[in-house]
């Protein structure tokens, strides 16, 4: 019997502990799941009735589902319920744009011939997600994937099980409307719990998570064939021109960088700017991370609480020392505090070069490393130095000349004067190592099925 043992991120304490799922269980679910074909069976107008529910249910649990974010992973209630709202709105716009998504496509229709592409659920989907956003980024493949006919195995981050499981409680709230019993299943567990699922006679698999995750789930499944979609990390940059609004940028920048203790996929993790209003910039981005409050996560004014686990505050440590020792500067912040938990003041580091680790591997923490350039062509050329490409943002008053530089930059997203969420609808993924697919847009919804041409001689 393994045990998983969450850390509550404020403390250094346990916060509970939970069986993992055995091996047996996980072959029993993954049978039971490609045998029930009671979901695949509903119609889509029933599905999407019945999932739609969810939304009412996270709006009613709000409060108590960002209190348990804020115990186990340290997220500030304030942006656990933020995370929820976000998390109620996305499962609104799956229901209505995946019937249009997923609907026959007639190619051709003339006098010889009629050719149709459908859709068909795949079978089996197998998710697995992060513990950074445990309600919203498992709902962005869970919920398309059972809005298209599949049953969903999912496996929480050991690190935000208990968030899972309140979510999970949910999903068992939906028996009561229609939604059948073994549709959607969880299971506990922590790295090798992963592997069990991959290795299994699945049909899909659909991770956010690490670029070393996303390369062991390509590995161990390849003797399967699985579809594979994977959400993968970034280095985003921010591209910041003369004649970009400072103060609405560094406000901007600092909050992309600082969300959510700096924990996101999509945060900002390097800032290129025009050497002309650097050091300007650099002290106003000083200016916004000192206003931000770190603090008890389960105060609602607290802007940044903990790390959510040792080892992700350790490796900004590590970041930072790196730097440090190599020429860099911390105008603010980037220490730790306290003595209890993984807590560390917001901070804007200059003087980095790609020689340092801050600007080359995914840091993960609410740290602002800001380096000049000369000209857009440098700009441009730094912002593409990197083994990701997830997001990035360019800020200038001159949108013509923002959108020609977004075309140049090597990543899925990329947004002039905005940096962060996806918009539903559009696609949302990665270029190089930042993942293989996309979710959200219709091509990342056609994702979840079989496609079909049918052919029709007249």
């Amino acid at each position: 019997m393994v045990l998983i043992k969450p850390i509550n991120p404020s403390t250094g304490e346990i916060y509970g502990e939970l069986e993992e799922t055995s091996d047996s269980e996980i072959r029993d679910k993954v049978l039971i799941a490609k045998e029930d074909k009671d979901w695949k069976n509903v119609s889509f107008e029933k599905r999407a009735e019945i999932i739609s529910i969810l939304v009412n249910l996270l709006a009613e649990n709000k409060e108590s589902l960002a209190r348990v974010m804020a115990c186990e992973i340290g997220k500030p209630v304030k942006a656990g319920k933020h995370e929820i709202e976000l998390a109620g709105k996305r499962i609104l716009d799956y229901c209505n744009l995946t019937p249009r998504f997923i609907s026959d496509e007639v190619l051709f229709d003339v006098a010889a011939e009629k050719n149709v592409m459908v859709f068909e659920p795949l079978g089996t989907v197998a998710v697995i997600s992060p513990w950074n956003a445990p309600i919203f980024v498992p709902l962005a493949t869970i919920i398309p994937a059972l809005l298209c006919g599949n049953n969903v195995i999912w496996k929480p981050s050991e690190y935000s099980i208990f968030s899972g499981l309140e979510l999970n409680k949910l999903f068992d709230f939906l028996k009561n409307f229609g939604f059948p019993k073994n549709t959607f299943q969880i299971i506990i567990g922590a790295k090798d719990v992963g592997r069990k699922l991959v290795e299994s006679e699945i049909n899909m698999i659909a991770l956010t998570g690490s670029v070393k995750a996303g390369q062991e789930i390509i590995r161990n499944s390849a003797e399967k064939m699985h579809r594979i979609l994977l959400e993968l990390g970034g280095k985003d940059p921010a591209i910041v021109l003369k004649d970009a609004n400072i103060e609405a940028t560094t406000k901007a920048i600092v909050n992309a960088s600082t969300m959510y203790t700096g924990q996101v996929c999509f945060g900002v993790e390097r800032v290129y700017c025009d050497s002309s209003i650097y050091e300007e910039f650099a002290a106003r981005c000083v200016e916004e991370s000192l206003k931000l409050i770190v603090g008890d996560p389960l105060d609602e004014y607290t802007d940044i609480g903990p790390f959510a686990v040792k080892f992700q505050f350790e490796r900004v440590l590590e970041h930072i020392r790196d730097s440090l020792e190599k020429g860099a500067s911390l105008l603010c912040g980037g220490e730790k505090i306290g003595f209890d938990g993984y807590f560390m003041r917001p901070g804007v580091i200059v003087n980095v070069n790609h020689k340092m680790k801050i600007m080359k591997e995914e840091t993960f923490g609410p740290i602002t490393p800001i380096m000049p350039f000369k000209d857009i062509e440098e700009a441009i050329k730094l912002a593409n130095d990197s083994e990701y490409g997830l997001t990035a943002s360019i800020w200038t008053s001159d949108l013509r000349k923002g959108e020609e530089i977004a075309r140049r930059i090597e990543a899925g997203t990329v947004e002039v004067n905005r940096h962060g969420m996806s918009k539903a609808g559009c696609p949302w993924g990665g270029y190089k190592k930042s993942g293989i697919g996309r979710i959200y847009s219709k091509e990342g919804i056609r994702g979840f099925c079989n496609i079909k041409h049918v052919w029709i001689a007249k």
